[in-house]
């Protein structure tokens, strides 16, 4: 959070998408449609996002007196990490970030989802959403939104019959990813310690052919091991506690190894 100094008071805002409250988020999501549809330009989103964020709600800060302008303009840097920047055949591109493992919208229109970092999930939760995400990359645009609404209901419980929201469908899969992307990324905090569950996903030297099954075939390998139960016990148990269970199981297997070729 930064403090804005405006017409003699102070206001907190927040500087990055994590920090957003969940009405805040939904107009931010808001605003990015629009900017992805052309319906407006990123300095026009500037405008009326820094407006929104100092309490001015609906009116753009730029109806206010010069100096008042002037004053806000030298603090609007701040919403600058709203954007993310990255180079694309040698041209800059910018877009805003949605980067972050926080459940922005834990409940969206009678609709409740899963925690930060996917807390809450099942193990088959999971699976189910990493197969549907993993599956656009060859998909259409038609294919791709089908996708996202799919993963909204599973992460969302949301019923066949009931159509799914349009932020929720944009909402899931980007915090899915989000998170997905964290693991991989490096060492995350677990009950305060930072644990690397990339080696998960490491080879440990030796290889056997691919059976293709994914982490379908990893939950029927858990299942082996008895510690949930049956395939669907596994499928059934906390995301979290199967994946600190793979972790724990590789972790140990690279020590064994270690300790043998000495």
């Amino acid at each position: 959070m930064e403090t804005i100094t405006t017409r003699g008071r102070s206001v907190d805002i927040p500087v990055c998408v994590g920090e957003l409250t969940p009405a805040q988020y939904e107009y931010y999501s808001f605003l990015a449609f629009a900017l992805g549809g052309g319906v407006i330009d990123p300095d026009y989103f500037r405008v009326r996002w820094f407006s929104y964020l100092i309490g001015l709600k609906k009116v753009d800060y730029t109806i206010l007196k010069p100096e008042h302008i002037a004053e806000l303009e030298k603090q609007q840097g701040v919403i600058e990490r709203f954007f993310r920047t990255k180079t694309v055949n040698g041209v800059e591109r910018q877009s805003l970030d949605f980067d972050t493992p926080v459940n922005l919208l834990p409940e969206y229109k009678g609709f409740k989802g899963p925690g930060d970092w996917l807390d809450g999930i099942t193990f088959g939760e999971f699976v189910q959403c990493l197969t549907i995400f993993e599956s656009l990359a060859e998909a259409d645009a038609e294919g791709v939104a089908e996708g996202y609404a799919d993963i909204a209901r599973v992460l969302y419980h949301i019923p066949g019959e009931s159509s799914v929201p349009d932020l929720l469908a944009f909402h899931a899969p980007t915090l899915f990813s989000s998170v997905w992307s964290a693991i991989q990324a490096g060492p995350i905090d677990i009950n305060g310690k930072k644990i690397d569950l990339r080696i998960i996903f490491r080879s440990s030297g030796g290889s056997r052919p691919d059976d293709k099954t994914g982490w379908t075939g990893i939950t029927f390998e858990v299942a082996t091991a008895r510690l949930f139960g049956t395939v669907k016990d596994v499928e059934a148990a906390d995301f979290w506690e199967v994946l600190l269970y793979l972790y724990k199981c590789k972790f140990e297997y690279i020590h064994d190894k270690n300790n043998s070729q000495k």
